[in-house]
Parts: C-alpha cells; sequence; structure tokens
C-alpha cells in the first residue's frame, strides 16, 4: 500500500504544483476545535496537515507554537490524544496526508514499537522529530517502517 504522502506529492508533480501543508496544535484550543480546524484548513486547500503533538518543552518552536502547546498540555492532550484526533478525523473522511510533529519524549515514554502500531491503526502517514539525532534515529525509522509511516527529517 502506498503512503499518501507518496500519492499526494506525486499528484501535485504531476499538475505543476506545490504543496500546502498547515500546521495546528492538537488540543489548541481544546480538542474538539483542533479537530474542526484540522478538517477547515484541509477544506480550504491544504494538501497536508501538519499535527502538533504538545509538549512542555518545544525549543524548537517559536513562542505561538509554544504558548498553544502549553495550553493543549494543560487541558490533557497527549501523544494518545493525538492518535484518538486521527483516528476521528480518517472515521470523518479525512483522506489527505497527515504527519506529526512532536518531540522525543513523549514518543519514548509511549513507547515507539506501541506508538508506530498505533498511529498507524489510526491513519498516521508520517512524523517529524526535531530533537532525534539522526545518528540515533534506526530503531525509530524501523518500527515506524514497519507500520508505514514515514519518518520525515
Amino acid at each position: 500500500m502506498a503512503n499518501r504522502i507518496d500519492e499526494k506529492l506525486s499528484a501535485l508533480k504531476s499538475a505543476g504544483a506545490t504543496a500546502l501543508v498547515p500546521f495546528i496544535t492538537v488540543g489548541f484550543p481544546d480538542v474538539e476545535t483542533s479537530e474542526e480546524l484540522a478538517k477547515a484548513v484541509l477544506d480550504a486547500g491544504g494538501d497536508m496537515l501538519e499535527l502538533g503533538v504538545p509538549f512542555s518543552d518545544p525549543v524548537a518552536d517559536g513562542p505561538t507554537i509554544q504558548m498553544t502547546s502549553f495550553r493543549a498540555l494543560e487541558q490533557g492532550a497527549n501523544v494518545r490524544t493525538s492518535i484518538n484526533v486521527v483516528r476521528n478525523l480518517r472515521s470523518a473522511g479525512v483522506t489527505s496526508p497527515l504527519i506529526f510533529m512532536g518531540y522525543l519524549n513523549p514518543f519514548l515514554h509511549y513507547g515507539i514499537e506501541r506508538f508506530a502500531r498505533d498511529a498507524s491503526e489510526a491513519g498516521l502517514d508520517g512524523i517529524i522529530i526535531p530533537d532525534l539525532p539522526p545518528e540515533e534515529a534506526e530503531p525509530y525509522l524501523t518500527a515506524l517502517e514497519r507500520h508505514g509511516i514515514y519518518l520525515i527529517p
């Protein structure tokens, strides 16, 4: 089965177009609204969607994303919540590629093999982990690939 990211990028390339990939933080301002925002930005022309997984120390992000992450955490959003949002979006008929952007520690805590399995079953297509050193990526890459999820550098 081809990954939805490949299918979308191939279609865009054939059309001579570039990808519009909006970002929202899961759980901001609340989970239900973030799900509605996800559908709205895709309906408005987003080709893929990057879903920020809330983290307490998002050092690679600017102040706006840091604030949304902190607020989402205050409401209890986490990796499991993020996976459930993907599942809900797929159940609502969303077919666009969905990509997580999140920091390594929450995925380690969840368990990388368990995460890869649960996220794949929910319908996740890719993940960006900005604080994963390339020289330490192999076990994560292996687990994610086994479940059809791209690790995006």
